[in-house]
């Protein structure tokens, strides 16, 4: 029987650590402390982490990499883009991008699946979909199509060979293991009496100074420092602070705004989760640290995968921004056990002025009849995802069709947007960035896309050039953007 590459892991993440550390005890805590992606990796992708971790062993030599085409800082563990002898190899920033590409690459020859994550692999495009579904037909030699990930004989036995001694390794301890949750920063401040939590929200402080950790920003709520704002948890790269009682309401959500959720989920039903993005953090160890925080908390309050939102969800706001940006928001909810990324949402039609003015609202109804009845000139009746469904709305499909000229043919020369540009560009823009659509680049506009252009790495000038038009057309390529 052969060997699927898609499915579930096997081993363990404590069996992976145990076998590298048996045969290579001088093997960097690097990498003993990314093992972890390839099982959270490979869940987002339904690809067996375990067999791309094993195959990372065979392809480093066990991570001393001696014979190795590539080396321990390129953060590429199975030789991808080495393609002939003496080729270096692609290199990427972090391991858990190395990592996300192998399992990419492993999912384009064992299915034809999409991806659920942003296409990391360089060389995603150039695999011949689905001809390797076993571990087996990993080898050119092997596949009875004659293609493969490598040339050498018996490449995937060798693969399997190495899997079988990780599921052999005993587990030291099988009991699940929960982050702590610090709560020696909690006050009432900014807080609501009697919440009965049903519905947790998943935000990001979007504050990139220097220190602004977890303790930094309970410690600050717990002293008074905020105004206008809460939250009842703050997460980091190695750490976790609770600052608001759990049956408080917390001043997380907002008033503005309208998502689909808007109104159903607020902040006298919901817990608010902050995932802090100080300078230099490290994303995969605070989103991880959010997803057991978020975990530990659904388990606390008998909350469903399906009442875990981001703050879009709910305000329509780009928000948590670092996870979007990075199109995870799917893989968050796979991680915490959703079977999709779809929230249950409550099915309203609204009566307001617009779907963001919430204080005009006149009514909310289940049944869009009754909605009508009600209807007065000068206001429109919403559906539950803020769609406009009565009167007849005349279809405006320019910014649809703006972004979608934007995807199809980046050698156009887009014009450059800062502060005082106004025009159709810049409201394809703020429809991108979720921000409110009137074609003036102002103070809301710049804010919004200085944190876009943080979250994937470019220079954060508030200026849109041709490198923040790339950049967003890759992300609204591999959607992103919801």
């Amino acid at each position: 029987m052969k060997t699927n590459i898609m499915g579930t892991a096997v081993a363990t993440v404590q069996q992976m650590q145990s076998y590298i550390q048996k045969v290579n005890p001088a093997v960097p805590k690097s990498v003993i402390d990314m093992v972890e992606y390839y099982i959270s990796e490979g869940k987002t992708e339904g690809v067996r982490g375990d067999i791309a971790f094993a195959q990372s062993c065979l392809e480093t030599g066990n991570f001393t990499f001696n014979g190795s085409a590539v080396t321990l800082d390129q953060n590429n563990f199975a030789g991808i883009g080495v393609t002939k002898n003496g080729m270096k190899g692609n290199s990427f920033s972090h391991p858990w991008i190395g990592i996300r590409a192998q399992i990419q690459h492993l999912k384009a020859y064992a299915s034809n699946e999409k991806l659920y994550g942003v296409c990391v692999d360089p060389r995603f495009c150039y695999v011949k979909r689905g001809i390797a579904p076993y571990v087996e037909w990993l080898g050119i030699q092997e596949n009875p199509q004659g293609g493969g990930w490598a040339a050498g004989k018996n490449y995937g036995s060798k693969i399997l060979e190495i899997l079988a001694k990780i599921i052999a390794m005993p587990e030291v301890n099988k009991e699940d293991v929960t982050m702590n949750l610090n709560t020696s920063l909690i006050s009432n401040n900014n807080s609501y009496a009697n919440q009965v939590p049903k519905y947790i929200v998943i935000h990001n402080t979007d504050n990139f100074a220097k220190g602004a950790n977890a303790k930094a920003h309970a410690k600050a709520q717990h002293d008074g420092n905020f105004s206008g704002y809460s939250a009842h948890v703050y997460v980091d790269d190695t750490e976790a602070y609770q600052a608001t009682p759990f049956d408080r309401g917390a001043w997380h959500v907002g008033v503005n705004y309208g998502g689909g959720l808007f109104g159903i989920c607020n902040n006298h039903n919901s817990i608010g989760i902050e995932m802090c993005v100080q300078a230099g953090y490290n994303y995969e160890k605070a989103f991880q640290n959010t997803v057991e925080i978020c975990k530990m908390l659904m388990k606390k309050f008998g909350i469903d995968a399906n009442h875990v939102v981001s703050h879009y969800d709910v305000c329509a706001k780009n928000c948590p921004s670092a996870i979007r940006a990075k199109g995870d928001w799917n893989r968050f909810k796979q991680l915490i056990g959703a079977k999709t990324a779809t929230t249950t949402v409550d099915k309203y039609y609204r009566i307001r002025k617009t779907w963001g003015d919430s204080k005009s609202q006149l009514g909310a109804y289940k049944n869009l009849e009754n909605a009508k009845k009600d209807w007065k000139e000068g206001y429109t009746i919403y559906d539950w995802n803020g769609k406009a469904v009565y009167p007849e709305q005349k279809k405006d499909t320019s910014s649809r069709k703006e972004k979608a000229d934007l995807t199809v043919k980046l050698d156009i020369q887009l014009p450059v947007l800062q502060s005082g540009t106004e025009g159709v560009a810049v409201r394809c823009l703020q429809s991108i960035l979720g921000v409110s659509v009137d074609g003036d680049f102002g103070k809301n506009t710049k804010s919004a896309l200085k944190t876009f252009q943080r979250n994937v790495g470019i220079d954060d000038d508030g200026c849109c050039g041709q490198n923040t038009w790339k950049k967003i057309a890759d992300h609204m390529n591999a959607n992103t953007f919801k």
